[in-house]
């Protein structure tokens, strides 16, 4: 039974086959189809959120190595500007005749600082006996000091760091309360001074920078940011320095592990999981932790996330689905009914147009409206048969060509053996009258005869090729009375590579018969061949005669082989079209010229 079934099947058309196979999909238990559309709702609403908040992560973890970034660069400035390291020096051993214009001179570029960095609170310059010269942003003095004030100097910590230390230093959060009662919770950055031009010296001095936690925070808090889900970055020591939950921040959770903080971000999702659950962080353990390190682990990026919010609306969710899977069921099979019949008429119609392309009948084509995959389909059809029947009547017209074409060469042959023996026997009368350079002449010409009529689109060695063109300028300086000299450059390492015959023979006459005579003295044209890679030869024509058209020598530049658009110029199109059809994409071909001459360069491959 069911084999019979089975080959019923097979034996329907595609039309009934899609309706047989959507209807019994369409009727799945409702059941089956919630539960998985349960889980799989689950899993992408939770997988939606890792991506979601991944790619926060990485935006949040590049806006806070730029925002270090951004304040290393300032402290490098500073710290490359040299003129710091030596007023310092001079600070250190206290010039008095300086002392008090180079310390006002530092006040004027830390207030300079602070006024291109609005942001920064305070920056500061402390020698080697710990006197600070600063701009205080929030009192906008240099001597009424918030960020570094006398009765506090917790700051000096930082400094003690960075006389001790190549890199930038961080200090711990620090809260401090303005005058008018405001508090906030303030971040010093630190780096040393140093001569460059002598290290041996050493540290000359620090400087500081005093930030406000919030700028920091600004860089990866989230809209979403709530009591559900918590961010924070503390450094390698477990201290948050900044938190979108205020009671977090300048609180260390790494105690616990005081003793293997190198080991602290090896596993960090661990270890902050058990930091989290130790001072109960979050309120239930159904939340998940991502980290991102920051400054190659001097800091990392945590963010915690409960999964509550996101789900409490999925009962919701659960009811819609089972009510929108019964009402889909009823519009499917109505749809599907629909869809089979016009999928009937378009499998008919294409069917019947390749049976009759199959019978022979290339003019046949399929009249659709259709932009789907059927619509293509047919197109492709229409285009197909049209390619088939215009390929027939090429290869009639080509065989019919073929046919003429050795008509005419059979007879083309007769005519260069007449040449040649007509050219042989005018070469022994001049012989017999002494007309030795007449003989010379017309030898070369009989040559050059031979070569151009000898299998002219074949390969030759470039040796071949170079003594082909020497006889032909030697005849066209005869021709000239030599009113123009001919460098042959050619590497020796080119001779015995093989090229196409009779490619550059154009441009030399071309340079000849319309480059000269120039108005740059004596005529000259050099031909050069050299060896570019493993695989091309580069050859160059070069003229110092009048040059050609600006208009003329962009349109060769840009000439459509294909098409010979071109209407002058002929010889130079045909090296071009040759070139083109010879190497395709790896043949090139450029033109320079100006009134004080025309270089042609072109690119072809070489043959071993």
């Amino acid at each position: 039974m069911i084999k019979y079934l089975v080959n019923r099947y097979r034996g329907w058309g595609i039309a009934k086959k899609t309706l047989i196979i959507l209807l019994f999909v369409s009727i799945v238990p409702v059941m089956v189809i919630e539960i998985i559309t349960c889980i799989i709702a689950a899993n992408t609403i939770k997988k939606q959120m890792d991506i979601l908040v991944e790619s926060n992560m990485k935006l949040s973890q590049k806006g806070l190595e730029d925002f270090f970034s951004e304040y290393d660069s300032i402290i490098m400035s500073i710290y490359t500007e040299n003129e710091y390291a030596l007023k310092l020096e001079k600070l250190n051993v206290w010039d008095s005749r300086n002392y008090y214009l180079l310390k006002k001179q530092l006040e004027e570029d830390l207030e300079n600082i602070s006024y291109l960095h609005p942001e920064i609170l305070g920056i500061a310059v402390v020698t080697q006996k710990k006197e600070c010269i600063l701009y205080d942003s929030i009192t906008n003095s240099t001597m009424d000091s918030y960020c570094f004030p006398e009765k506090d100097k917790s700051w000096l910590a930082v400094t003690d760091e960075t006389f001790h230390n190549t890199q930038t230093v961080y200090s711990n959060v620090i809260n401090r309360e303005e005058a008018n009662g405001t508090k906030r919770n303030i971040i010093y950055l630190g780096h040393r001074i140093a001569d460059i031009n002598n290290y041996r010296q050493g540290t000359v001095g620090s400087i500081l920078i005093c930030l406000d936690e919030t700028n920091i925070r600004e860089t990866y808090s989230q809209e979403n940011e709530s009591e559900f889900n918590v961010s924070f970055l503390c450094d390698a020591n477990g201290s948050i320095l900044s938190s979108t939950r205020a009671d977090l921040i300048g609180t260390g959770i790494f105690e616990e592990w005081e003793d293997c903080k190198e080991e602290l971000f090896s596993q960090p999702e661990l270890k902050i999981r058990q930091a989290v659950e130790a001072h109960q962080i979050m309120n239930n353990g159904f939340y998940s932790i991502y980290t991102k390190p920051v400054l190659k682990n001097q800091f990392v990026l945590v963010s915690l996330r409960d999964y509550r919010e996101p789900l409490k609306d999925f009962k919701y969710i659960f009811e819609v689905i089972i009510l929108l899977t019964i009402l889909i069921i009823i519009t499917s099979i109505l749809i599907m009914i629909q869809f089979a019949g016009s999928l009937q008429v378009c499998v008919e119609k294409i069917t019947s147009a390749m049976d009759r392309a199959y019978k022979g009948d290339y003019t046949v084509q399929i009249e659709h409206t259709w932009r789907d995959e059927f619509g293509k389909i047919a197109r492709h059809f229409n285009h197909m048969v049209q390619k088939i029947d215009q390929s027939g009547k090429m290869e009639k017209e080509a065989l019919l060509r073929e046919k003429n074409a050795e008509l005419k060469a059979l007879e083309a042959q007769i005519n260069p053996h007449f040449l040649y023996n007509t050219l042989d026997a005018i070469n022994w009368m001049a012989i017999e009258n002494e007309q030795f350079l007449i003989s010379k002449m017309l030898k070369n010409l009989g040559s050059i005869l031979r070569y151009s009529v000898h299998k002219s689109n074949g390969v030759v060695s470039v040796r071949s090729e170079l003594d082909y063109l020497k006889q032909y300028i030697f005849l066209q300086q005869q021709r000239f009375s030599f009113s123009f000299h001919c460098i042959m450059d050619v590497d020796e390492e080119v001779l015995d590579l093989k090229m196409h015959k009779l490619l550059f023979q154009p441009l030399i006459e071309n340079a000849i018969i319309h480059g000269f005579p120039g108005d740059n003295g004596q005529d000259m044209l050099t031909v050069s061949i050299r060896k570019m890679g493993d695989k091309h030869l580069v050859v160059q024509v070069e003229d110092n005669g009048k040059g050609m058209e600006g208009e003329l020598v962009r349109e060769l530049n840009h000439y459509d082989y294909s098409s010979g658009t071109i209407e002058g110029s002929i010889g130079v199109r045909n090296v071009i079209m040759r070139i083109k059809y010879y190497y395709g994409e790896e043949g090139h071909f450029f033109i320079e010229s100006n009134d004080r001459g025309t270089k042609i360069t072109a690119e072809i491959l070489f043959e071993e």
